[in-house]
């Protein structure tokens, strides 16, 4: 029997082997209803993954995952690790799709309960000084007349020549020194009069050009108008660069071009060193003041956070470097405000503008907080305290 049984089996081998060799060579063979890029396991965060094989390139794992080639940019946006697109090697791990973060499901949510928080922001701000200047500081302003070199545009390193309405302070340092003079040169029993002495000192404070001073070249670009009462509040302008003054013994006055940041020309205007940045911290409001905003800084209907915006309160109203305005709304949202009983609106803080630079009757703020767009004319509070 045991021979028997051997006989069988050594003629069923063949057999055997030849059935595996066809099951093999059926496991090998694709599947029509498979699809052609077969994915891995998904990642330990979620996010299903393929290993590049030899012969792969993005374009054609795209066309064969997502039946589209055009794709591969998203996947390649999905592997930052994946410097060059064009060279990828086997065994290479790709995300199929955005990378998650391990903890992001045990991340919660947190809301606010208004979107209109009354509450101030503190934090410092590292703020641009944009184009504005007061009208006193343009009636102030020196006019670039002319120039040593024999070209229209001027740069950096170009001497030009400047007039000034304001005073020498050689001419003011002279007549001070020759006034304490003659009085120390004085009898004692002269009587002085005090009072027109001082009036004599009083008339030689003020703005005054001296040999070393530093200013800033700048072009008007047009005037900001109060958009309530139409009166002219300032200038928007455009800095071109820094100066230096090299002589003020003739009317006009030799300055050093230092630096520019576009060309200058003839009938371009100087005045007091603007710093491009600055950090402001946010100062509690000492006093109660209601304004409006005048202006944007860039040429546009609206503005949001980070906009510089001008208000039309200032130093003289008693605003500060880093007060805060809060702007405010009142309305209708669908309306756009236009409704018969807006008294009955209760006001929404809709933005919030640190003052970078406090003038005389009006302020270059920065929009730190924005809800909506702000529009001109919109009101400004300065609340006391906030």
């Amino acid at each position: 029997m045991t021979r028997v049984f051997a006989e069988i089996c050594k003629k069923a081998l063949p057999l055997v082997a030849l059935l595996a060799a066809f099951s093999a060579r059926a496991q090998e063979l694709p599947d029509r209803a498979a699809p052609a890029i077969a994915m891995q396991q998904s990642a330990p965060t979620g996010e299903r993954t393929y290993v590049v094989e030899a012969g792969d390139t993005l374009w054609s794992i795209a066309e064969g995952l997502y039946d589209e080639p055009w794709y591969w940019p998203s996947l390649w946006s999905y592997n930052p690790q994946i410097t060059n697109p064009h060279l990828i090697y086997p065994g290479d791990q790709i995300y199929l799709s955005r990378k998650t973060s391990q903890t992001a499901a045990e991340k919660t949510i947190s809301f606010a309960a208004s979107r209109f928080d009354p509450r101030p922001k503190s934090g410092i701000e590292l703020v641009r000084r944009v184009g504005y200047i007061s009208s006193r500081d343009y009636r102030e302003s020196g006019v670039l007349e002319a120039s040593r070199e024999e070209r229209n545009m001027l740069g950096q390193l170009d001497e030009a020549y400047i007039r000034f309405n304001t005073r020498r302070c050689a001419e003011d340092d002279k007549a001070k020194a020759e006034r304490d003079a003659f009085r120390a040169s004085e009898d004692g029993d002269t009587k002085r009069d005090d009072k027109k002495d001082d009036e004599e000192d009083e008339a030689l404070v003020g703005p005054c050009v001296r040999d070393g001073d530093k200013y800033t070249l700048y072009r008007v670009e047009r005037e900001i108008l109060h958009p309530v009462t139409g009166k002219r509040v300032g200038y928007k302008i455009n800095f071109l660069g820094d100066a230096k003054v090299l002589s003020t013994v003739r009317p006009l006055v030799s300055v050093l071009i230092t630096r520019s940041h576009s060309e200058i020309s003839r009938g371009d205007l100087l005045t007091n060193v603007f710093e491009p940045l600055q950090l402001v911290s946010p100062v509690p409001n000492k006093v109660q003041v209601a304004g409006v905003i005048v202006d944007f800084h860039h040429e546009t209907t609206a503005a949001g956070a980070f906009s510089y915006v001008y208000i039309d309160k200032g130093a003289d109203d008693g605003v500060e470097k880093g007060n805060r305005f809060e702007i405010v709304w009142r309305g209708d949202g669908l309306a756009r405000g236009n409704v018969g009983n807006l008294k009955d609106y209760p006001d929404e803080q809709i933005g919030v503008a640190l003052v970078v630079e406090a003038y005389d009757r009006h302020s270059l703020a920065l929009l730190t907080s924005t809800v909506r767009e702000l529009e001109r004319g919109m009101p400004a509070i300065m609340a006391k305290g906030f």
